[in-house]
């Protein structure tokens, strides 16, 4: 049988590689975006049509980051309830 407190540590310890993980990610995505507002404002990458339809591939992928994310955070929610840790108090 497993002790509570190391399946605790467990959820915890994966929980923070997973928002460590996404924090590194959403960094990356502001980044990525001031990239690519920079590119289409001078025109370099493409004409009207291109850009439209770049801006629309780039407000696809951060939303679905977001439900991605939001679902996670959720499924973190349910594991800390069945193995007895909370947010707040961690224990």
């Amino acid at each position: 049988m497993f002790d509570g407190r190391l399946v605790q540590e467990i959820v915890n310890l994966n929980k923070n590689y997973w928002m460590t993980t996404m924090e590194m990610m959403k960094g990356w995505q502001k980044q990525n975006e001031k990239m690519w507002n920079a590119l289409l404002d001078q025109g370099v990458v493409a004409h009207q049509e291109g850009r439209k339809l770049l801006q629309d591939w780039h407000n696809q992928t951060k939303q679905h980051q977001e439900q991605y994310n939001d679902l996670m955070e959720n499924a973190w929610e349910k594991a800390e309830t069945v193995f007895g840790t909370t947010p707040k108090t961690g224990k």
